[in-house]
């Protein structure tokens, strides 16, 4: 494929039938992947096509529904024609948007993990004695990523601009960021857009930290060695989130002098880290949730186990 634009990368059969069965997974009872998988050959063709006008491909409405994990959520869901095409987008696109993002960005990356992010903060806050932490995160993340300078950042990164016509379709094509900001919950393509879209924050931040840094998408954590130097670090943040036209709210802003930092769930500290209250309460509603429901006794041995196991990460070291 070296000789392919990144477009018609995307639109090879090969690209679109692996992301086809990666779609199909759980989904086999659902009446629109039974019908495609039945006339696949001639899905994948048509799919092909649909990719290859760029601009004009036909993007369906979306159906919406909440999750509480533990924040209340709107989450948009794509057709699943669509939801094929964002998964061979992922494909294509992913593994070059990765290599330019730092080490120490954690979120829905290969080989990373909310797990990995909580082990490095406590290797860097063992690391950095007389610590002084600032954790921060952005004001409505996804809502808040802007379509022009998400494009230009893609177009100026990525080896063509062919894609550029699908892209700028797909950004717009739910109907509450079709005025050029916004991301929604639920593409697979919004979670490799919102990482890349940081790349100019992590740069800046790591840099004036000698990487002392860590972002889980939208959670940054920078480890200062004074609150003299924290204080400085955040005004050039501001200043450039003002630029990526990003909001950290004051009341937002996380100040630690030597104390643990409340992160992914947990309370991490460099000899000690513990789950925070709130998330041992929503471990015990699920398991009581679950006897209600009538799981059975085995399905809840099992949720027990991974609940301890997680609650016990990392205790210690």
């Amino acid at each position: 494929m070296n000789n392919l634009t990144l477009l018609q990368e995307i639109a090879d059969l090969e690209n679109l039938e692996s992301a086809f069965h990666l779609c199909l997974a759980g989904k086999r009872s659902k009446y629109s992947p039974q019908l495609a998988f039945l006339q696949l050959d001639a899905y994948l063709e048509r799919l092909h096509h649909m990719i290859l006008s760029g601009q004009n491909y036909p993007w369906g409405p979306y159906k919406e529904f909440y999750i509480s994990d533990p924040k209340r959520r709107l989450v948009s869901s794509a057709p699943f024609i669509d939801r094929v095409t964002h998964r061979a987008i992922y494909n294509v696109i992913s593994p070059l948007l990765d290599g330019r993002l730092i080490e120490n960005s954690f979120a829905c990356r290969d080989g990373k993990g909310n797990g990995r992010a909580v082990k490095k903060l406590v290797h860097l806050l063992r690391e950095t004695p007389d610590y002084y932490v600032v954790k921060i995160d952005v004001k409505k993340f996804f809502a808040s990523i802007h379509h022009g300078r998400l494009l230009g950042k893609l177009c100026a990164y990525l080896p063509d601009d062919s894609c550029a016509g699908l892209f700028k379709g797909l950004l717009r094509s739910h109907p509450d960021f079709r005025h050029g900001v916004g991301l929604p919950l639920g593409n697979l393509t919004s979670q490799i857009f919102a990482n890349f879209y940081m790349h100019n924050l992590d740069d800046l931040i790591s840099d004036r930290l000698d990487q002392r840094y860590i972002r889980y998408m939208d959670d940054l954590v920078l480890v200062c060695r004074s609150k003299a130097q924290a204080q400085k670090i955040i005004a050039e943040v501001m200043a450039l989130a003002k630029i990526e036209k990003l909001t950290f709210p004051s009341k937002k802003r996380v100040w630690i002098g030597n104390g643990k930092v409340p992160f992914l769930g947990f309370l991490v500290g460099p000899e000690e880290t513990l789950p925070l209250n709130r998330n041992r309460r929503r471990v015990g509603r699920k398991i009581r949730e679950k006897y209600k429901r009538g799981f059975s006794p085995s399905k809840i041995a099992q949720s027990l186990l991974s609940y301890r196991a997680w609650m016990s990460f990392p205790k210690r070291g």
